[in-house]
This record gives structure tokens, C-alpha cells and sequence, in this order.
């Protein structure tokens, strides 16, 4: 057949959400950052010496790690023979793949040798209460928005989640009986693939589920999140814009033709990136953390 039929599943949410720079290079970068937010003023009496209270510093590393999309290896036969363009469509696997594990890695990467995640990162919002391990309730949902504070709830602010939460979500209904879900076509948003035209997001990553909204927010499917379960996160609330995802340089994407693959008939292909990624304020984003029990 001249048509090939390419399994899918969706990916790719975090960057959609997430200020994304490019470098030109990928030596080691750091953000500084400053905490001031318990400094206050004093009310002092005449002719007296004010109080010394100096700010203080630190720094959020943003480095790169080196990626590969491991080797595809294709006979030449089938490069020749196929009906459909091959090479095309193990380029763009290869692209998939490099797409996927960076959004593992922004979602669960603990920070060690790999980018730090936003399940890593991210500030405790919310733990449901005994008997929650696979649910939530309405109640949570207004905690998690007042788990982050004013100064971050901003139009960019917006949930994200596995899917299996989701679900749960949809099922949920207000004291009226009446669901607390706003599908997209209600408020006149494009919901749907790579698309979000609201809440401060133009845009998207192809494959990434965008959003709907839940109690006015847009909402974000990422399944590297944790799926419902005793202790996991499974739903992330706050300014995503505060996760910093770094490419350094373009996607490098070799194709092989020396005699390691010619004695064999093949040509070989392989994409590297170097990518990183790190949330630069654990105040824009809280997590809700099912009960351990």
C-alpha cells in the first residue's frame, strides 16, 4: 500500500506550557533568583539607626543533557522498493522520539543527570484526604487554584494532568447536579492537537492534547504524569511559564552510509539533541498529592 499507518499517543504537553529558550551553545546556565517576599519595612522613632536586612541570592542551574534518538538502521531494499517515502517517515520517528523522553523528563526528571521534572520541582499545593488514592473532589480543585499565590495566577496559569484524572475530573458535578467540566465548545476555545488559541497560550507541540478549562482555567493532558494512585501527583496547578525548557542548538539528524552499513545493506539514521529543563520558582507551581492510603 502507498499508505502507512502510524500508531499514536500523545506527547509533548510541557513544552507547550513552558517558556522555551534556545542557545547557542550548551555551556552550563544559571538563572538567579530572589526570594524577598517575608522582607518587610519597619516603623522606626526619630534620630534612631535603621535595621540592616540585606536580600539574599541564589541560582537555578538550566543545563543541557545530550539526547539520542537511538539508531534506525533500514535495508536498502526497503528504501528502493517501498511505495512510501521511508526515509521521511524514520526522520520524523526519530523526531518523536526525542520529543517523548525530553517530555518525561520535563514532567518526572528528578534532577540528577537529567533535567529537573515539574513533579520534581514543583511546591506541595494539595494531599487529598484518607480514602483518595484514585479520586478527587471539588473541593481539592479550589485549593489547588489558592495553593499558588495571587502574585502567580496570572493568564497563564492553567492545570495539568494525566488523563486518568481527567476522567475523574469530567465526573464531577456541582451541588446543582450540573458538571463542573467546560468543554472547549462551550467558550469557543479550539481544543484539541497542537492547538490553544486562550488563557495566555498561542500554539502547541505536535501530538500535545491542549486544553479545555476547568473552573476557568485551560487544562493540559501530560500521561508522564503520575496516573491517580497512593502518594503519586497527578495534577499540577500554577504559571508553567516558570519552567524554563532549553534547546542548545538544533536537532542534529545524521544519515549513515559508510562501510559499518553498506557490507550490510542498510543505511543507518540517528538524531542527537541536547536539551534541558528546570522550574526556576517552586512557588508558580503546586501539586496535588494523593493520601498514602
Amino acid at each position: 500500500s502507498s499508505t502507512l499507518y502510524d500508531a499514536m499517543k500523545a506527547y509533548g504537553a510541557v513544552r507547550v506550557v513552558a517558556d522555551n529558550i534556545k542557545t547557542a551553545d550548551g555551556r552550563p546556565l544559571s538563572f538567579p533568583t530572589s526570594d524577598g517576599t517575608a522582607e518587610v519595612g519597619e516603623i522606626i522613632a526619630q534620630n534612631t539607626t535603621a535595621t540592616s536586612a540585606d536580600p539574599s541570592f541564589s541560582t537555578v542551574a538550566l543545563n543541557v543533557f545530550k539526547y539520542s534518538s537511538k539508531i534506525v538502521a533500514a535495508p536498502i531494499e526497503l528504501i528502493q522498493d517501498s511505495t512510501i517515502d521511508i526515509e521521511a517517515f524514520i526522520r520524523n520517528r526519530l523526531a518523536q522520539r526525542l520529543g517523548r523522553i525530553g517530555n518525561q523528563h520535563f514532567t518526572t526528571g528528578t534532577g540528577s543527570s537529567q533535567p529537573n521534572g515539574i513533579a520534581t520541582a514543583a511546591g506541595a499545593g494539595k494531599t487529598g484526604a484518607t480514602g483518595q488514592t484514585a479520586t478527587i473532589i471539588f473541593d481539592d480543585l479550589i485549593d489547588m487554584i489558592h495553593s499558588v499565590d495571587p502574585a502567580y495566577r496570572s493568564a497563564r496559569s492553567a492545570f495539568m494532568t494525566n488523563d486518568a484524572l481527567l476522567r475523574v475530573i469530567r465526573k464531577l458535578k456541582d451541588s446543582q447536579n450540573r458538571p463542573l467540566w467546560v468543554p472547549s465548545f462551550e467558550r469557543g476555545i479550539m481544543g484539541g492537537v497542537g492547538v490553544a488559541s486562550a488563557g495566555g497560550y498561542a500554539g502547541g507541540q505536535e501530538n500535545a492534547v491542549v486544553f479545555d478549562t476547568l473552573l476557568g482555567y485551560p487544562l493540559f493532558v501530560n500521561n508522564d504524569i503520575a496516573a491517580p494512585a497512593a502518594s503519586a501527583k497527578s495534577l499540577f496547578f500554577g504559571d508553567f511559564s516558570y519552567y524554563k525548557v532549553r534547546d542548545a542548538m538544533d536537532v542534529q539528524m545524521f544519515r549513515f552510509t559508510d562501510s559499518a552499513y553498506t557490507k550490510l545493506g542498510q543505511v543507518g539514521f540517528l538524531a542527537w539533541a541536547r536539551m534541558g529543563g528546570n522550574l526556576v520558582d517552586s512557588g508558580a507551581v503546586k501539586a496535588y498529592t494523593h493520601p498514602a492510603t
